[in-house]
């Protein structure tokens, strides 16, 4: 039956239908179009109204994404609903139907993308906002996962609208399983892996890994690969197999990080400068805030080549690879004030010819600084000294990398 009883001329044809039935279209549309903008104004008055801030700006781009797709969505409805009152023929009405049912279908993918976006942003943000960097790792993995079973749902539909057995499609994919199974036994260990590094979380994005020969910091972590940013900026892609079948030494979880070098002092070095000067670059860890303070070790314990050998092992309390370089960056500047300050020398590989005297000549000795002297010059680099730098005080404006630097 038609929409309405109408005189005569709306009987009229072009191109094979009525003019009652243009208008039917027309309304059609309309309609769809009025509900989508309810629809809209509906959510942006909820988000004005509850929302302020941060909060607002954010929705409001959330809600953004949900336009098209939601407009396609209500226009496929508007047609499945409204086409059948137009009177068209059953042939035509089956066509127009089925290609709104899979047109609606489409949207409703799209929207259930959108969807999972949103929620995704919603969750990144909450993310941000722990301590915790698992939940961080966790989230585009949700994503994916939601993003598969949209996809799935909206095939099952799909093929169900185009008159496929979806059951008997279904067995048929069991009985092929196997084989399936045989052919991606790569791909289902990587599954496995990626589950087992969810499990046992061996590392997290951020943390700065060593795997055999790849070394870098974790920038993502999936179902089937993880993939790490190298020291060179590239970007390595590990099969999460590989991973569970190796030993991964996580820097990123050491609380402390180890300090060990040998500094050489010369030979002409005095017993009680040697002595000052291992004192003094125990002062200097002491001091350093960024410095572990319970355990260390500085002593002088070899004689090399050509040179007397102090070991300094020592262990820095930072929370990343910068902030350890410069705190050895300061340590480092202060034990060569230290050195120079008590008269002593640092030794480098030769091979030198000593000339105790010329002929007739007695030998020249330089004089060493008195021991109550090396004494002071020690208390200075202690807690309550003076003279150790403490943090780093650059010359100039210190030209770093950070935002605020000028």
């Amino acid at each position: 039956m038609p929409l309405f009883l109408a005189p005569d001329w709306f009987k009229n044809t072009y191109i094979g239908i009525e003019v009652e039935q243009f208008i039917g279209i027309g309304v059609m549309i309309l309609v769809a179009a009025v509900v989508h903008v309810v629809v809209s104004q509906a959510l942006r008055l909820y988000v004005r109204a509850r929302l302020r801030g941060d909060d607002r700006e954010f929705w409001d781009k959330e809600r953004g994404r949900l336009g098209r797709a939601t407009l396609a969505l209500i226009a496929a409805i508007t047609v499945i609903l409204g086409f059948p009152t137009l009177g068209f023929e059953g042939s035509v009405e089956n066509v127009v139907n089925q290609v709104a049912s899979l047109f609606g279908a489409g949207a409703l993918v799209v929207l259930g993308f959108r969807g999972v976006d949103v929620l995704t942003d919603v969750l990144e943000r909450r993310a941000d906002q722990t301590e915790s960097r698992f939940d961080d790792q966790l989230v585009p993995i949700v994503s994916s996962a939601l993003k598969g079973v949209v996809v799935l749902i909206g095939a099952v539909f799909v093929l169900g609208n185009l008159g496929v057995n979806v059951t008997s499609l279904l067995a048929g994919l069991g009985l092929g399983g196997l084989a399936v199974a045989l052919a991606a036994q790569d791909t289902i260990r990587n599954l496995l892996g990626g589950v087992t590094i969810f499990a046992d979380r061996p590392f997290q994005v951020g943390d700065w890994v060593v795997m055999n020969d790849i070394e870098g910091t974790v920038e993502h972590v999936g179902f089937r690969s993880s993939r790490v940013r190298t020291f060179y900026n590239s970007v390595v892609t590990v099969p999460n197999a590989r991973i569970v079948d190796t030993h991964v030494d996580n820097m990123g979880l050491r609380q402390w990080r180890r300090y060990k070098t040998t500094l050489g002092l010369a030979y002409e070095t005095t017993p009680d400068q040697v002595q000052a000067f291992v004192e003094g670059v125990r002062a200097l860890i002491r001091s350093n805030p960024g410095m572990r303070k319970d355990y260390y070790i500085v002593e002088f314990h070899g004689f090399g080549a050509s040179s007397l050998d102090v070991l300094v092992y020592c262990f820095i309390d930072a929370p990343d690879w910068n902030a350890e370089l410069r705190t050895r960056h300061v340590l480092n500047l202060d034990i060569m004030r230290l050195a120079e300050d008590l008269g002593v020398e640092f030794a480098f590989p030769t091979q030198t010819l000593h000339v105790a005297s010329q002929p007739g000549q007695p030998p020249e000795v330089p004089p060493a600084p008195a021991r109550a002297e090396l004494g002071e010059v020690v208390e200075g680099y202690s807690p309550n000294g003076s003279a150790g730098q403490r943090v780093d005080t650059p010359i100039t404006a210190g030209f770093d990398n950070t935002p605020d630097a000028s």
